[in-house]
């Protein structure tokens, strides 16, 4: 069926002449023109530690990376993502694109996907997109769910050059029920 030869088979050879045509190079491709990239490294995760108090009437800390708070701050917090540490204060609005408390919070939470862990501690108008608690978690207040998950994501840039957020606990959401009688 299959078998194996010894020598291999014999090719033809064929003369070159000396006026054959030689095959050509390709033609060098030109350079490309050199595009300049500006790469931005991701923010640094910023941490308020357990021994930092922040004090301060109309206070806003703004991150626009992770913000980790484990600290006391009377004032707003503000970050892509927000932690409140089970050591962490905030009296205050917590607003970020997501927000896990495991410490405590008093005054509004607004984040697209807001977790209470075990041991939270909240006090708060909540407005969300999805809110999950654990077991162990306390939460006394308001809950208010949005459809549109990009009325609560915050606009950092804009929060840093203006002055204190509009987002006081009067903050519009959804329109209330209404009965007519």
């Amino acid at each position: 069926m299959f078998s194996r030869q010894a020598t291999p088979p014999k090719s033809e050879h064929h003369p070159v002449h000396a006026n054959a045509v030689r095959e050509q190079p390709p033609p060098p491709i030109p350079a490309a023109t050199p595009v300049a990239i500006e790469i931005t490294p991701p923010p640094a995760d910023s941490v308020i530690g357990q021994d930092l108090k922040i004090l301060g009437g109309g206070l806003r800390l703004i991150s626009e990376g992770n913000l980790t708070v484990d600290g006391i701050v009377e004032g707003d917090v503000l970050g892509a993502n927000v932690i409140i540490g089970k050591h962490g204060q905030v009296n205050g609005l917590v607003h970020g694109e997501t927000v896990s408390i495991h410490g405590q919070v008093s005054g509004m939470v607004r984040a697209v996907d807001v977790s209470l862990k075990c041991g939270a501690n909240v006090e708060a108008e909540v407005h969300h997109n999805t809110l999950s608690l654990e077991l162990g978690a306390n939460f006394e207040g308001r809950s208010r769910r949005y459809l549109e998950r990009e009325e609560l994501i915050p606009d950092l840039v804009r929060a840093a050059t203006e002055g204190r957020l509009e987002h006081s606990p009067r903050q519009p959401g959804p329109a209330p029920l209404t009965s007519q009688g």
